[in-house]
């Protein structure tokens, strides 16, 4: 399997055939029903961006193609929602396993969240996001699939982990939205 070098950031693109674990492949295909369907959070300055795959040029042409969102500048920061620092609890459940892991939540927003674990989860591992958090006095709690997008040491406080949420329960969205009030 070939890569091309994207030039104009001088990184590597993804593979003409979507490339990326099976995880990723089923998660940005979530991503894109639910663009065309006018989800909740799929359109407007809260939208998740996927990064565009590069497709040969004679399929570009074809009929079906669909647009696809600008790239991210390397060294961009992908988010495109404000983050709410909250106090609470998080278990990640890995899609898979009987396993999880227990962290305390660092930050929120509404299309994503870090965690503090202690253990580190592989990025593009699909899982259940479980939070507990408490908010002026209110417990708040709701579960979401989602996909770990990066992971960092926190000086000895074991590893932040970025989650980024995939299709929310209504439920889900409604508690979200109390959160970044």
């Amino acid at each position: 399997m070939t890569q091309e070098m994207n030039t104009s950031h001088g990184v590597a693109d993804a593979p003409a055939d979507g490339g990326g674990s099976a995880a990723a492949q089923a998660f940005r295909a979530q991503q894109l029903r639910e663009a065309a369907a006018g989800s909740v959070g799929s359109a407007g300055p809260d939208a998740v961006r996927v990064p565009p795959q590069q497709a040969p040029a004679a399929k570009a042409d074809a009929p079906d193609a669909q647009p696809q969102p600008a790239p991210f500048a390397k060294g961009s920061d992908a988010r495109t929602a404000e983050r709410k620092k909250v106090s609470g609890r998080a278990r990640v459940v890995m899609q898979g396993a009987d396993a999880s892991v227990s962290g305390k939540m660092v930050d929120i927003s509404v299309n994503g969240a870090c965690v503090l674990l202690d253990a580190m989860v592989p990025v593009k591992k699909m899982c259940t996001l479980e939070c507990d958090i408490f908010q002026n006095g209110t417990r708040r709690v709701f579960n979401v699939p989602a996909v770990s997008v990066y992971g960092v040491l926190a000086s000895g406080h074991g590893f932040k982990i970025g989650f980024q949420f995939g299709p929310r329960s209504a439920a889900a969205l409604k508690t979200i939205a109390d959160i970044m009030r």
